[in-house]
């Protein structure tokens, strides 16, 4: 029951943890400026924005599917079990535009 509990609390922190390390290097970017030593090297903006956010996206997911799995197979967790999946995917997706 009490693992149940904070179960509720724990998963979402666990979906949102990744925003962090996200924003972090994007202002370490900015700071070193990255982008503007590409830019001059002839990177144009849609490629990087397309890239970076391709990779963040899939960072996440495996993140967010990691933590799922572990919650509903190893831990067994009522959230996970009694919610519907096509629901559960969809805040998932949705979380990880945001």
């Amino acid at each position: 029951m009490l693992v149940n509990s904070a179960g509720y609390v724990v998963f979402p922190v666990l979906f949102s943890l990744s925003l962090p390390v996200f924003l972090y290097n994007v202002v370490l970017e900015k700071e070193s400026r990255l982008i503007q030593n590409m830019k001059i090297n002839g990177l144009q903006m849609k490629n990087y924005w397309i890239v970076n956010s391709g990779f963040n996206f899939a960072t996440y997911l495996i993140t967010s599917f990691s933590s799922f799995c572990f919650g509903k197979y190893f831990l067994g967790l009522i959230v996970f079990h009694e919610t519907n999946m096509k629901f559960f995917a969809i805040v998932i997706f949705g979380w990880g535009l945001n």
